[in-house]
């Protein structure tokens, strides 16, 4: 991306670990994605309000203030049509049958690279 051209797809991070958080925005920016960031599940709500350009969310399962699941069931309630990519240190077999009927929900298992990310993301429909 040239130093003139700004991200157009904005993507809302919600990580409580930093430096997981940090590996995921370098990925995303380095991709072109605009990233938001969020530690807990209602700093996520309140910058997924504020920010009604955020095109797709990454949401960590096992936040401090509610499990990212609850959280993309939440988000889903404000922006049915938004992606979610749920990240989880665990099997994701029981994430995925729990979101097994929405297309707009995949999981990635926990250490991901860069490249799953965007794979992930791509799962979803959201590329840079």
């Amino acid at each position: 991306m040239s130093p003139n051209e700004a991200p157009t797809i904005a993507i809302l991070v919600v990580e409580d670990e930093l430096l997981v958080r940090m590996f995921a925005v370098d990925a995303l920016e380095d991709a072109g994605f605009r990233v938001l960031q969020a530690g807990t599940a209602v700093e996520a709500l309140q910058a997924l309000q504020g920010s009604p350009d955020v095109r797709a969310a990454l949401v960590d399962i096992g936040l401090p203030d509610r499990p990212g699941d609850q959280l993309a069931t939440e988000i889903h309630a404000l922006r049915a049509d938004l992606p979610i990519v749920i990240a989880s240190g665990r099997s994701g077999r029981e994430l995925r049958d729990t979101f097994a009927g929405n297309q707009r929900v995949t999981v990635l298992v926990k250490p991901y690279t860069a490249s799953l990310l965007l794979d992930a993301l791509a799962a979803v429909g959201v590329t840079p």
